[in-house]
């Protein structure tokens, strides 16, 4: 079996990373030194859409809102390259190989209380996404994207990201996708073990945070902070 490369990809819209988010990068360099590390820019993910998916162009560019771009062509590189993509607001707190190990595709769900929120069983997010090139399941992703050009104009713009490239996009894929065996979905607590309010609390509160969320950071592997600069 093919395994999931050691490569980490980020994106951001330029080398200019804020200070805030610098420390987070490091977390994952410093507990996967032996992996590759990967910067996306907009200026580069532009070049790589235009030599590997020229005909995936025109629905990029004319996304309405730059985010959707960005959710995008995460989707698009770990198809061809492989590797792990993840969001620059995480913080790793342990080696994630263990849990990409026998696997060709491992995904996340989000905290329960998310889905409460928006009344859905589960919620696949896009955050932490892991695979290995050509994968069956992110071919599907991207063939759905290209084919998807239609937005509501009557949607507010935060639901239309979500449904047109986020993670209500990726659930319902994941949803309907039919070899679901081939895919490793990692429980909330493993690498989304805060929700929002539960990030909120953290960072406002870093002196005086609970137990519980404490605990629940140690038995994690990663943090998500869902910082979500497009909202």
């Amino acid at each position: 079996m093919n395994k999931i490369p050691k490569i980490i990809h980020q994106t951001w819209k330029d080398t200019n990373i804020p200070s805030h988010l610098s420390p987070l990068i490091d977390t994952w360099k410093e507990n996967h030194p032996d992996w590759e590390y990967m910067l996306w820019t907009d200026d580069i993910n532009r070049t790589f859409m235009e030599k590997y998916h020229p005909d995936f162009v025109s629905v990029y560019e004319n996304y309405p809102h730059n985010i959707q771009r960005v959710d995008a062509v995460r989707y698009f590189i770990l198809y061809e390259f492989g590797g792990v993509f993840i969001d620059m607001d995480f913080e790793c707190i342990a080696n994630i190989e263990s849990l990409l190990n026998d696997y060709r595709c491992v995904l996340g769900l989000e905290p329960a209380q998310h889905c409460e929120r928006h009344n859905k069983p589960i919620i696949v997010c896009n955050a932490f996404m892991a695979c290995t090139a050509k994968n069956d399941f992110f071919n599907k992703v991207c063939t759905e994207l290209k084919n998807t050009e239609c937005y509501n104009a009557n949607t507010p713009p935060w639901l239309e990201i979500l449904e047109s490239t986020g993670p209500f996009k990726l659930t319902h894929i994941y949803n309907n996708y039919n070899n679901k065996n081939e895919i490793k979905l990692l429980s909330s607590d493993t690498i989304y073990p805060l929700s929002l309010n539960e990030t909120r609390e953290l960072i406002n509160n870093d002196e005086n945070v609970s137990m519980e969320i404490q605990r629940k950071i140690e038995q994690s592997y990663a943090v998500h902070y869902f910082l979500g600069s497009w909202w």
